[in-house]
């Protein structure tokens, strides 16, 4: 049987349409070669963005109000650097970068979601807006107190049933309390009820869980975190839009690295990617000479007597008196006037202008001495004296003057006038030396020691002392027991801090060096801004008058003398003065001292100034003591540690260590060359027989229960962790952290061992 044939005619049309296709397709493939090669051609400057037709907006003479209606821009996306970070002197963070979270509720996505009758109910809608309610509630109410859970079911309620975006929570970057951090998100996230299952086809088995809350907007912001609170906060500062101060505002070039962009087109309204792209260059680290332990003693008992004494403010810098490099600066000022809460908004150290007060009569001892080196045993009045000033027709004016409530005059030796702080004893050194109407010589004097010279620090000018001649004997008086005109607190410390460095005034340093990811950029020398200040007679009799303040018969801190911490310095009172009556209160006081300690071999030096108070200078020199007291024991348990553990291995070779930090460190303890491998956050170091060190095996953070397991890390870096993890830690012991516990709420207790 032969098997049935098609006719010719059924064939026939089988191969025209064949022929019609494959025509048809040759001419498409033809038309997309064409227009291929027509637009490699003839429309490759519109593709790349270069061409007649498209305007370029990333120009810096582009001006928008000139261009005409275009369906071609080239644009760029900025891509941000990482801001560098802030570093004490033993590289511990005292300023980092975090990221936060702006949360939003997308109540027309929610709708989206839910809105399904056939598989939600208008119940179990409810029921899930009164769970999440709940939920945001548990988790913050304690950054947003004043909200109710109520609030919260309401606020979700009217954005579901409106269909509108509303934020939750905004971004304050003044209220690190009231950030939201990628724990809370990562809460938020993983509700039971806001999470899909992910189930296997064929066994039904789940296989995983996976976020469903769509609906919820988490926007991330880079802000700065300070891990230490309040401490030097005025002073390391921000850098803001609408707000920049302190060291960040002062080396925001350093700090900021430089912009990236990432171009694109945007071609009848469809974006295009291009490949021009400006990768950005992270900002500098900044090593800053501050040192957290003499920091954190003088924050602490700067509040502390703050608190007690009611002040308005009050302020404190230590200096290191060979190099002049700040190690601790403190401006506290009280936010509340009902409760004694201070806090740090003010740069008072840097930039309050002051009366003095009696600290600057060291300036007119020194004076005096240049002028009159052997004149110490002369006896000058004191308490209370009445002072002739000729006139041109040959009388004389009398101008009756009173220190206390002491009547009848009392004489004494330049020494003793400066125990006892006489105003009337050390003007009448001063009119001794310069002449009662020699009030020219005296102010160039003054001017030999610096006072009318600008200093350019890293943190800004610092302005000259503006003392007034205008030829009246009162002003003449005043100024020289440090009355009528101001000076600048950290200006005071200097020429106190020349006193004890035999002679050599410093600039105030502030910052040590500056380093990227892997070296060190640049370093910064201690500045000698005046070899020798006075002669050395001048000096060795300066020295010893200002010890006879402390431990003198009768010197006005000799309560507070300490033979296990001794320091010399110079006490001072000064009457506030009322702008709105025009009038002194006389049982209001501001209150300083400045001194040095040890008093024989100084190390720091510091200068205590409280505003506001009724007591006298004691209270000042009583924080002067307890704080050096709290630094000189400092260091003497560092000494004797030194000692019991000289067997201990450095911990840089032992714990994993902040890689930034690392080149530093290791240049400090002598190695030459760093070879990176497997680079994380995190490095331990290995070393071999020629000085040469590899980091190896990167720490992987992990998160158990919520907490970041920082075992094994260095304290420094642990506490920044956790902090940045929004929790309270507290460290005990010495060395690397080999265990930790949850106390209460959010306080991580951290137990530290040395590394053997």
């Amino acid at each position: 049987m032969q098997p049935h044939k098609k006719p010719e005619k059924t064939r026939g049309i089988h191969g025209i349409r064949m022929t019609v296709v494959f025509l048809a397709m040759l001419l498409l493939g033809l038309a997309c070669c064409v227009q291929v090669l027509y637009l490699s051609f003839f429309e490759r400057g519109v593709a790349s963005g270069t061409g007649g037709d498209c305007v370029d907006t990333t120009v810096p003479d582009w001006d928008p109000d000139n261009d005409t209606v275009c369906l071609c821009y080239v644009r760029a996306n900025t891509l941000r650097p990482a801001r560098g970070e802030i570093y004490d002197d033993h590289g511990r963070l005292l300023v980092g970068n975090y990221n936060v979270f702006e949360v939003a509720f997308d109540g027309k996505q929610f709708a989206k979601e839910y809105s399904d009758r056939t598989k939600y109910t208008d119940a179990e809608v409810d029921d899930m807006l009164k769970h999440l309610a709940a939920d945001f509630y548990e988790q913050f109410k304690d950054r947003f107190p004043k909200r109710s859970e109520q609030f919260y079911y309401n606020l979700f309620t009217r954005n579901y049933k409106n269909k509108h975006y509303e934020t939750v929570f905004p971004v304050n970057v003044w209220n690190e309390r009231a950030w939201v951090s990628s724990i809370d998100t990562a809460r938020i996230k993983h509700l039971p009820y806001l999470t899909r299952k992910i189930k296997d086809k064929k066994t039904g088995e789940i296989l995983r869980t996976v976020p469903n809350t769509r609906f919820l907007n988490f926007v991330t912001f880079p802000v700065r975190i300070n891990p230490y609170g309040e401490m030097a906060r005025r002073t390391l500062g921000v850098s803001l839009d609408d707000r920049k101060f302190g060291m960040e505002a002062e080396m925001d070039g350093i700090l900021a690295g430089e912009k990236g962009s990432k171009k694109y087109l945007e071609l009848n309204h469809a974006v295009v990617p291009l490949n021009e792209r400006i990768d950005p260059v992270d900002g500098k680290n900044i090593h800053t000479t501050l040192n957290l332990e003499i920091q954190n003693a003088v924050h602490n008992e700067m509040s502390r007597k703050l608190q007690e004494l009611n002040a308005e403010w009050g302020c404190a810098i230590v200096m290191e008196t060979r190099t002049g490099e700040i190690k601790a600066i403190t401006n506290l000022r009280r936010q509340d006037k009902d409760n004694a809460v201070y806090g740090e908004t003010m740069e008072y150290a840097l930039n309050a202008k002051v009366e003095p007060g009696s600290t600057f009569k060291l300036a007119s001892l020194l004076a005096f001495l240049e002028k009159m080196p052997s004149d110490t045993d002369r006896i000058y009045p004191m308490f209370v004296h009445t002072f002739r000033y000729p006139l041109k027709s040959g009388n004389f004016r009398s101008y009756y003057k009173a220190d206390s409530k002491v009547r009848g005059e009392a004489l004494g030796t330049p020494n003793e006038v400066f125990q006892r702080s006489s105003n009337i004893g050390i003007a009448s050194m001063i009119f001794k030396a310069y002449d009662i109407k020699g009030f020219a010589s005296y102010r160039a004097q003054l001017a030999k020691f610096g006072f009318f010279d600008t200093i350019h620090t890293q943190m800004g000018d610092l302005m000259p002392v503006t003392i007034r001649n205008d030829g009246r004997f009162d002003n003449y008086y005043a100024v020289c027991f440090g009355a009528g005109f101001h000076i600048p607190v950290l200006r005071t410390l200097m020429y106190y801090n020349a006193i004890a460095n035999d002679g050599k005034m410093m600039k105030p340093l502030f910052v040590k060096y500056i380093t990227n990811d892997y070296d060190t950029i640049e370093r910064f020398e201690p500045e000698v801004v005046m070899e020798k200040m006075v002669s050395d007679r001048t000096l060795r009799l300066a020295r010893a008058y200002l010890d006879s303040v402390v431990w003198g018969r009768y010197g006005t801190g000799r309560r507070y003398k300490d033979p296990t911490c001794p320091f010399a310095g110079k006490t001072g009172t000064r009457d506030l003065w009322d702008e709105k009556t025009k009038s002194w209160i006389y049982d209001r006081n501001a209150v300083s001292f400045c001194g040095y300690f040890p008093k024989d071999k100084p190390k720091y030096t510091m200068i205590i100034y409280i505003y506001d108070v009724p007591q006298h200078s004691e209270v000042a020199v009583d924080v002067f003591g307890k704080i050096a007291r709290s630094i000189m024991n400092s260091n003497n348990f560092s000494a004797m540690h030194n000692i019991e553990e000289y067997n201990v291995q450095p911990l840089v070779l032992k714990a994993p260590v902040n890689r930034r930090l690392l080149n530093p460190l290791f240049a400090s303890m002598g190695f030459d060359t760093l070879r990176m491998e497997n680079v994380g956050q995190f490095m331990t170091a290995q070393t071999d027989d020629s000085l040469r060190c590899v980091l190896t095996r990167p720490l992987e953070l992990t998160v158990s229960n919520g907490v970041p397991d920082v075992r094994g890390m260095i304290a420094s870096d642990a506490v920044a962790v956790l902090m940045r993890a929004g929790y309270r830690p507290a460290v005990k012991g010495r060395g690397v952290v080999t265990r930790y516990e949850v106390t209460s709420g959010k306080t991580v207790q951290l137990y530290l061992e040395p590394v053997r």
